[in-house]
């Protein structure tokens, strides 16, 4: 700036003095009394315009000198007003020169390596990042200047003092709710009932205090607790502890009942802290309870918990009014479309039939929307079979057709699945405005947007125990055919593992209500027999087979072949029968692009939160994903990463 300002000024007082040589000569050769007087004008003026421009240069360097003179004899008390310290190093990161701040504080490292001193130091060598730094319990804002050599050290203690403080007492709103609570006081006598009631309460209240927590009981089996963010951050280092302890001392009492805590941070705006609290704690019903859901602003959803499975509830009042809002809304449309998920299996496909059944009760016009390039294949040749069948003409719609079919009245009713991504088509999701899911799976982050009507049981056995048990509470007859009532039971075999996990008694009558509608249960397993190529196929998975950790089993298929996920499933099946082995992951490539786990456990490993951390779900014991990876190995070290993180959370 200053140097541009030099140049004006030569500039204009050349140009002044040109000015008056050029009338000068004016003079000269003319001779008049005109000229004259013009020359000595421009005289008068050219002089004082130069004795202002020299004043006003000198204003300029007189203030310069006066910035550069203070600047040179207040450095060293600006740096030490400003907190900032000073290190010179040499092309070898030896410190050269430290500036008296740091020395003032006690820090004489001259001589010393840079990167021996503090090690930190490093990150600064990497880019040109402002990072902050420990130094002598100290925190500095730290810039290296390669060009210089010199690391800037700016004191910056006081500030995070007080931004961690601000943090640290940010709210956090929770919801409380212990699940299965009405059932036990409904079916305990009057001293069983006063010590639930007793036991449950000073369990919560003791936590509360002990933890400095306000605690709001507005339910019988609900609490409000308001909290800071340093009280949330001790419920995660301890896992969240009064998970385990509410289940431990329920249990000396012989009951089965837990805790599910929903929890809302991250704003300063009380009512969007209880919406997201309201939410979380709605997930953690839907995902089976005994666990924390934490919906946080800009944050994804965080998980703890969920260590035992879903427990079956006596309630068939929420049976029967799903059953009645279900009708109301199929009398309601204009036509009913069906979609089970990618991938179908025979749960989803005989969810899907029995769905057709209920639809023709009420007369109303229904498709199922099926993928026949991307189902099961035991499952595509029952499909077949139907879809030739002249009693199904236009009853199985592709999903390129679907928009076909789609009127302003029409209802989609979504089977066995509340993803989007996972439905068979999701542009049909997008066109229907009116949307029923119906779904056993733990609830995750993604689902289906404004559903009129959803229907989550995690404790379910399948999505056709669900449909089935709706019959019952339907007022028209349901009627299907001996062969649907078939497909329908291998539906329920596939999801429980021939009825040897996740069954409870309503399982049972599901598939005793299937039996009286004529299924023809050794044609059921027949439909999932394996042929001699599958059978070796699964024994080769089943033979890359090792041991993680002490009871966990990890399988793997070749990487250059393809296989069916309803394989993987059999064989982690199998591979589940091995006696102190708690959890079984199996690996293989299902397509060229497409690597898929399935998951099996018992009663100690959730699988669904390890599946859920690679992009899947499912249940407690029986879960899934699949992933985009180059190699099957890739994809084993990031299920190795997801099993050790899901250890080390709990401890």
């Amino acid at each position: 700036m200053v140097k541009k300002l030099i140049q004006l000024r030569k500039i204009l007082i050349s140009l002044l003095l040109l000015e008056f040589i050029f009338s000068l000569l004016g003079y000269l050769f003319f001779k008049s009394e005109v000229s004259f007087f013009l020359a000595v004008y421009v005289f008068i003026k050219n002089t004082i315009c130069i004795l202002v421009i020299l004043y006003a240069s000198s204003v300029i360097n007189d203030a310069n000198y006066s910035v550069q003179e203070a600047l040179n004899k207040e450095t060293k008390n600006a740096l030490i007003f400003g907190g900032v310290g000073l290190v010179k190093y040499d092309e070898n990161r030896n410190i050269v020169w430290m500036s008296d701040l740091l020395h003032e504080l006690g820090i004489r490292q001259i001589g010393h390596k840079l990167l021996e001193w503090q090690p930190l130091l490093a990150s600064l060598f990497d880019d040109d990042d402002v990072k902050v730094i420990d130094i002598e319990s100290r925190k500095y804002e730290a810039y290296n200047s390669k060009t210089s050599r010199l690391i800037f050290l700016k004191d910056v203690t006081d500030y995070e003092t007080v931004a961690k403080e601000y943090e640290d007492q940010q709210l956090c709103v929770a919801y409380l709710t212990i699940d299965n609570y009405d059932e036990s006081i409904e079916y305990a006598d009057e001293q069983k009932a006063a010590s639930i009631q007793s036991t449950t309460r000073q369990i919560i209240l003791d936590w509360a205090v002990a933890n400095g927590i306000i605690l709001k009981r507005y339910k019988s089996d609900g609490y409000i607790a308001i909290f800071n963010e340093r009280i949330y951050r001790k419920q995660i280092e301890d896992h969240f502890r009064i998970l385990d302890d509410f289940k431990n001392k329920i249990e000396e009492l012989g009951e089965v009942m837990a805790l599910s805590i929903g929890i809302g941070r991250g704003s300063t705006v009380l009512r969007e802290l209880e919406e997201m609290a309201i939410s979380a704690i709605s997930m953690a019903y839907s995902r089976g309870g005994d666990q924390v859901i934490v919906k946080s602003n800009n944050e994804d959803i965080r998980y703890f918990g969920g260590n035992s499975e879903s427990n079956e509830k006596i309630n068939r009042i929420r049976a029967r009014v799903i059953a009645q809002s279900l009708s109301a809304l199929i009398k309601q449309a204009d036509n009913v479309m069906i979609m089970g998920h990618k991938q179908s299996d025979f749960d989803s496909f005989g969810a899907s039939i029995a769905m057709l059944a209920i639809s023709r009760a009420y007369e109303k016009k229904a498709q199922i929307v099926i993928d026949l390039d991307s189902i099961e294949e035991k499952t595509k040749q029952i499909a077949t079979e139907l879809k030739s069948d002249k009693r199904y003409n236009d009853v199985f719609v592709s999903p390129a057709r679907v928009n076909e079919y789609v009127q302003p009245g029409t209802l989609l009713i979504s089977v066995d699945n509340h993803k989007p991504s996972l439905a068979i088509s999701e542009a049909l999701l997008d066109m229907v405005e009116n949307k029923v899911v119906i779904d056993h799976h733990r609830r995750g982050e993604e689902f289906i947007d404004l559903p009129l009507l959803t229907y989550l049981e995690p404790a379910a056995s399948s999505a056709v125990e669900l449909i089935v048990e709706l019959f019952n509470y339907l007022r028209e007859d349901i009627t299907v055919t001996e062969r649907e009532a078939t497909i329908m039971y291998a539906g329920m075999l596939i999801d429980t593992n021939y009825f040897r996990t996740r069954v409870g008694s309503r399982t049972f009558l599901a598939a005793a209500s299937l039996r009286d509608m004529q299924a023809n249960v050794a044609r059921a397993y027949e439909f999932l027999q394996d042929d001699y190529k599958t059978t070796i196929e699964k024994l080769s998975i089943s033979e890359n087979c090792y041991q993680f950790g002490n009871d966990i089993l990890i399988a793997y298929g070749k990487e250059d072949e393809f296989y069916s996920r309803t394989l993987l499933a059999k064989a982690g099946n199998e591979l589940m029968n091995i006696a102190g082995i708690k959890a079984v992951f199996i690996v293989g490539r299902v397509s060229k692009e497409t690597i898929a786990i399935s998951a099996r456990s018992r009663k100690e490993i959730n699988v669904q939160i390890i599946m859920e951390q690679l992009g899947g779900g499912g249940h407690f014991s029986m879960a899934a994903c699949q992933v985009e990876e180059k190699t099957v190995k890739e994809t084993i070290d990031k299920l190795e990463e997801a099993i050790d993180q899901y250890l080390d959370e709990r401890g």
